[in-house]
């Protein structure tokens, strides 16, 4: 996102987290802008990894016969295929 492109907002926050974002600053990791735009950013990847991973999970939950045989069979053989890969890779070494 270019700076032309963001927007002024006004923010409250507690004298701690404020510390925390000046010392990040300080250390020549950015303005305190800059610091909490990454940790916000980071927080809403985190956030969006933890909900793909609930949604992944309630999906293997769901199956059921036949579903979960084919996907565990696919599992094995997509496991060992990667296996095979990792060691050729480390042979080449």
């Amino acid at each position: 996102m270019t700076a032309a492109a963001k927007l002024k907002v006004s923010l409250t926050l507690s004298a701690d987290v404020l510390a925390l974002v000046d010392r990040d600053a300080r250390r020549g990791k950015g303005s305190r802008s800059s610091i909490v735009e990454q940790w916000l950013r980071r927080a809403a990847s985190s956030s969006v990894e933890q909900e793909i991973g609930d949604a992944t999970a309630a999906y293997y939950r769901s199956l059921r016969g036949e579903d979960r045989t084919e996907d565990e069979s696919l599992s094995r053989s997509l496991s060992d295929a990667a296996r095979r890969v990792a060691r050729g890779r480390a042979a080449r070494r």
